[in-house]
Protein backbone atom coordinates (compact mmCIF):
# COMPACT_ATOMS: atom_id res chain seq x y z
CA UNK A 1 0.00 0.00 0.00
CA UNK A 2 2.71 2.44 0.71
CA UNK A 3 4.42 1.40 -2.29
CA UNK A 4 1.21 2.26 -4.58
CA UNK A 5 0.98 5.40 -2.59
CA UNK A 6 4.59 6.52 -3.21
CA UNK A 7 3.88 5.62 -6.88
CA UNK A 8 0.87 8.14 -7.10
CA UNK A 9 3.38 11.02 -5.64
CA UNK A 10 5.96 10.49 -8.03
CA UNK A 11 3.35 10.80 -11.39
CA UNK A 12 1.57 13.55 -9.52
CA UNK A 13 1.59 16.20 -12.52
CA UNK A 14 2.95 19.61 -10.43
CA UNK A 15 2.58 21.68 -13.15
CA UNK A 16 0.44 25.42 -12.69
CA UNK A 17 -1.68 26.05 -16.03
CA UNK A 18 -3.78 28.01 -17.37
CA UNK A 19 -7.42 27.00 -17.44
CA UNK A 20 -10.48 27.85 -19.29
CA UNK A 21 -12.06 30.72 -17.64
CA UNK A 22 -9.51 32.44 -17.35
CA UNK A 23 -7.71 30.62 -13.87
CA UNK A 24 -4.84 29.19 -12.37
CA UNK A 25 -4.55 25.73 -11.38
CA UNK A 26 -2.02 25.60 -8.86
CA UNK A 27 -0.91 22.38 -7.27
CA UNK A 28 -0.92 22.26 -3.14
CA UNK A 29 1.94 20.52 -0.59
CA UNK A 30 0.54 20.34 3.10
CA UNK A 31 4.23 20.95 4.61
CA UNK A 32 2.43 20.10 8.08
CA UNK A 33 1.55 16.68 7.69
CA UNK A 34 3.67 13.63 8.92
CA UNK A 35 6.03 15.49 10.86
CA UNK A 36 7.17 17.82 7.74
CA UNK A 37 7.35 15.24 5.32
CA UNK A 38 4.60 16.55 4.01
CA UNK A 39 1.90 15.50 1.55
CA UNK A 40 -0.11 16.97 -1.91
CA UNK A 41 -3.34 17.41 -1.90
CA UNK A 42 -5.38 15.64 -4.84
CA UNK A 43 -7.35 18.98 -4.93
CA UNK A 44 -5.15 22.10 -6.92
CA UNK A 45 -5.43 25.56 -5.82
CA UNK A 46 -8.04 27.82 -8.46
CA UNK A 47 -7.85 31.80 -8.82
CA UNK A 48 -10.08 33.32 -11.48
CA UNK A 49 -8.95 36.40 -12.71
CA UNK A 50 -5.75 36.98 -10.88
CA UNK A 51 -3.07 39.32 -11.81
CA UNK A 52 -0.38 36.71 -12.09
CA UNK A 53 -2.08 35.22 -14.78
CA UNK A 54 -2.01 38.42 -16.01
CA UNK A 55 1.65 39.96 -15.92
CA UNK A 56 3.43 36.46 -16.43
CA UNK A 57 3.04 34.47 -19.58
CA UNK A 58 1.49 31.04 -19.12
CA UNK A 59 4.78 29.26 -20.58
CA UNK A 60 6.54 30.90 -17.25
CA UNK A 61 4.08 29.79 -14.21
CA UNK A 62 4.56 25.61 -14.53
CA UNK A 63 6.91 25.59 -11.37
CA UNK A 64 4.59 27.66 -9.04
CA UNK A 65 3.21 25.71 -6.15
CA UNK A 66 1.37 26.69 -3.14
CA UNK A 67 2.64 25.18 0.14
CA UNK A 68 0.40 25.47 3.59
CA UNK A 69 1.85 24.86 6.51
CA UNK A 70 0.29 24.74 10.26
CA UNK A 71 -0.71 28.52 11.07
CA UNK A 72 -1.07 27.50 14.79
CA UNK A 73 2.35 25.95 14.63
CA UNK A 74 4.11 27.63 11.82
CA UNK A 75 7.71 25.90 11.23
CA UNK A 76 10.25 27.71 9.15
CA UNK A 77 11.85 25.00 8.49
CA UNK A 78 8.87 23.98 5.58
CA UNK A 79 9.94 27.25 3.41
CA UNK A 80 13.12 26.34 3.42
CA UNK A 81 14.47 25.32 -0.68
CA UNK A 82 13.68 21.97 -0.80
CA UNK A 83 13.33 19.71 -3.71
CA UNK A 84 9.67 17.72 -4.52
CA UNK A 85 9.06 14.51 -6.06
CA UNK A 86 9.09 16.39 -9.57
CA UNK A 87 12.91 17.10 -9.26
CA UNK A 88 12.81 20.73 -9.28
CA UNK A 89 13.79 23.10 -6.80
CA UNK A 90 12.09 25.44 -5.76
CA UNK A 91 12.31 28.19 -2.69
CA UNK A 92 9.72 30.62 -1.44
CA UNK A 93 8.84 33.57 -4.07
CA UNK A 94 5.71 34.88 -1.83
CA UNK A 95 3.34 34.72 0.69
CA UNK A 96 -0.51 35.48 0.49
CA UNK A 97 -2.02 35.15 4.59
CA UNK A 98 -1.00 31.61 5.67
CA UNK A 99 -0.44 30.27 1.30
CA UNK A 100 2.57 30.33 0.75
CA UNK A 101 3.68 30.07 -2.98
CA UNK A 102 6.94 27.93 -3.82
CA UNK A 103 8.84 28.56 -7.51
CA UNK A 104 11.48 27.65 -9.62
CA UNK A 105 14.72 29.83 -9.39
CA UNK A 106 13.77 31.38 -13.02
CA UNK A 107 10.38 32.28 -11.66
CA UNK A 108 11.39 33.37 -8.49
CA UNK A 109 13.64 35.77 -9.46
CA UNK A 110 10.91 37.34 -11.89
CA UNK A 111 8.26 37.39 -9.03
CA UNK A 112 11.47 38.92 -6.47
CA UNK A 113 11.66 41.87 -8.81
CA UNK A 114 8.61 42.78 -8.56
CA UNK A 115 8.89 43.18 -4.92
CA UNK A 116 12.63 44.91 -4.99
CA UNK A 117 11.48 48.14 -3.33
CA UNK A 118 11.07 46.86 -0.21
CA UNK A 119 12.02 43.13 1.32
CA UNK A 120 9.44 42.47 3.27
CA UNK A 121 6.58 43.75 0.46
CA UNK A 122 6.24 40.53 -1.12
CA UNK A 123 4.76 38.81 1.81
CA UNK A 124 2.53 42.39 2.98
CA UNK A 125 1.33 42.51 -0.63
CA UNK A 126 1.71 39.33 -1.80
CA UNK A 127 -1.99 38.62 -2.19
CA UNK A 128 -2.82 41.34 -4.97
CA UNK A 129 -1.08 39.27 -7.52
CA UNK A 130 -3.51 35.94 -6.33
CA UNK A 131 -6.54 37.92 -5.16
CA UNK A 132 -9.64 35.98 -7.13
CA UNK A 133 -11.36 38.16 -8.95
CA UNK A 134 -14.69 37.04 -10.04
CA UNK A 135 -16.12 39.71 -12.07
CA UNK A 136 -13.69 39.96 -14.68
CA UNK A 137 -10.44 40.86 -15.58
CA UNK A 138 -8.58 42.83 -18.82
CA UNK A 139 -5.92 44.08 -19.96
CA UNK A 140 -6.47 47.57 -22.33
CA UNK A 141 -4.97 49.83 -24.23
CA UNK A 142 -4.64 53.95 -24.43
CA UNK A 143 -6.28 53.76 -20.56
CA UNK A 144 -6.19 57.21 -19.58
CA UNK A 145 -5.63 57.45 -16.04
CA UNK A 146 -5.53 60.51 -13.76
CA UNK A 147 -3.42 59.85 -10.87
CA UNK A 148 -4.12 62.71 -7.77
CA UNK A 149 -3.32 62.87 -4.40
CA UNK A 150 -6.56 63.16 -1.65
CA UNK A 151 -4.60 64.81 1.01
CA UNK A 152 -3.75 67.69 -1.61
CA UNK A 153 -6.09 70.52 -1.73
CA UNK A 154 -5.64 71.15 -5.30
CA UNK A 155 -6.85 67.63 -5.50
CA UNK A 156 -10.27 67.80 -3.46
CA UNK A 157 -12.89 68.31 -6.82
CA UNK A 158 -11.76 64.51 -7.72
CA UNK A 159 -13.29 63.46 -4.50
CA UNK A 160 -11.00 60.56 -3.97
CA UNK A 161 -9.89 59.25 -0.56
CA UNK A 162 -7.74 56.77 1.22
CA UNK A 163 -7.89 53.95 -1.62
CA UNK A 164 -11.21 55.54 -3.27
CA UNK A 165 -10.69 56.58 -6.80
CA UNK A 166 -13.70 57.05 -9.74
CA UNK A 167 -13.91 55.26 -12.75
CA UNK A 168 -15.96 56.04 -16.20
CA UNK A 169 -19.69 54.01 -16.03
CA UNK A 170 -18.77 52.85 -19.30
CA UNK A 171 -15.32 51.06 -17.96
CA UNK A 172 -17.28 50.06 -14.58
CA UNK A 173 -20.04 48.08 -16.95
CA UNK A 174 -17.56 46.83 -19.36
CA UNK A 175 -15.97 45.06 -16.18
CA UNK A 176 -19.35 43.87 -14.65
CA UNK A 177 -19.77 46.41 -12.15
CA UNK A 178 -23.31 48.00 -11.25
CA UNK A 179 -24.50 51.52 -11.67
CA UNK A 180 -23.34 53.72 -8.79
CA UNK A 181 -22.15 50.90 -6.53
CA UNK A 182 -18.53 50.88 -5.54
CA UNK A 183 -16.56 48.29 -7.01
CA UNK A 184 -13.04 46.85 -5.75
CA UNK A 185 -10.03 46.65 -8.04
CA UNK A 186 -6.21 44.91 -8.52
CA UNK A 187 -4.43 47.16 -11.13
CA UNK A 188 -0.92 46.48 -12.45
CA UNK A 189 1.31 48.58 -14.54
CA UNK A 190 4.38 47.73 -16.32
CA UNK A 191 6.87 49.90 -17.67
CA UNK A 192 7.45 47.73 -19.96
CA UNK A 193 4.01 47.55 -21.82
CA UNK A 194 4.70 51.43 -22.59
CA UNK A 195 5.27 52.23 -25.99
CA UNK A 196 7.98 54.20 -26.89
CA UNK A 197 7.06 57.15 -28.19
CA UNK A 198 4.21 57.18 -25.16
CA UNK A 199 5.93 60.15 -23.30
CA UNK A 200 2.17 60.52 -21.11
CA UNK A 201 2.80 57.01 -19.93
CA UNK A 202 4.04 56.13 -15.95
CA UNK A 203 7.87 55.76 -16.24
CA UNK A 204 7.41 53.24 -13.22
CA UNK A 205 5.87 49.84 -12.46
CA UNK A 206 3.24 49.66 -9.58
CA UNK A 207 0.47 47.38 -8.05
CA UNK A 208 -2.25 49.32 -6.87
CA UNK A 209 -5.71 48.74 -4.86
CA UNK A 210 -8.53 50.07 -3.80
CA UNK A 211 -12.16 50.66 -4.60
CA UNK A 212 -13.67 52.79 -7.56
CA UNK A 213 -17.03 54.57 -7.79
CA UNK A 214 -18.57 54.88 -11.35
CA UNK A 215 -18.81 58.98 -11.76
CA UNK A 216 -19.24 60.07 -15.24
CA UNK A 217 -18.41 63.58 -14.54
CA UNK A 218 -15.16 63.24 -12.84
CA UNK A 219 -13.55 60.98 -15.45
CA UNK A 220 -15.56 61.29 -18.95
CA UNK A 221 -16.27 64.44 -18.66
CA UNK A 222 -12.67 65.01 -18.06
CA UNK A 223 -11.08 63.00 -20.57
CA UNK A 224 -9.95 60.43 -18.05
CA UNK A 225 -11.50 56.68 -18.07
CA UNK A 226 -10.08 56.30 -14.09
CA UNK A 227 -9.04 59.00 -11.18
CA UNK A 228 -6.63 57.19 -9.21
CA UNK A 229 -5.67 58.23 -5.57
CA UNK A 230 -1.73 57.53 -4.92
CA UNK A 231 -3.07 56.07 -2.00
CA UNK A 232 -4.21 52.81 -3.70
CA UNK A 233 -0.74 51.95 -5.09
CA UNK A 234 0.85 49.64 -2.55
CA UNK A 235 3.75 48.57 -4.92
CA UNK A 236 6.41 49.90 -6.73
CA UNK A 237 8.76 47.89 -8.56
CA UNK A 238 11.27 48.47 -11.75
CA UNK A 239 11.45 46.06 -14.54
CA UNK A 240 -1.90 47.88 -21.85
CA UNK A 241 -2.17 47.83 -18.13
CA UNK A 242 -4.15 45.35 -15.92
CA UNK A 243 -6.95 46.30 -14.45
CA UNK A 244 -9.29 43.54 -12.39
CA UNK A 245 -12.77 44.11 -10.37
CA UNK A 246 -13.76 41.49 -7.62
Amino acid sequence: MLDQLSNRLLVMDLTTRLIEGSGLSIPIFDGSYNNGKGRYLSEPEIIKNSLLAQIFEPSELPSLLLVKIDSKNPDANHLRQRTFTDGIKRKLAFSSGDNYYFADDALRKKIKRLFATEPDTACRYGSLLVSNCYKGSETFTNLRVKIVDFTDPQYADYKTGDCHGKISPRLAKQLGGERNCPLQFRFAWMKSWAESDNSQAPKTSFLAKGTFLPDAKLTDAEGYDIVMDRSSIKVVFHSPPTFESL
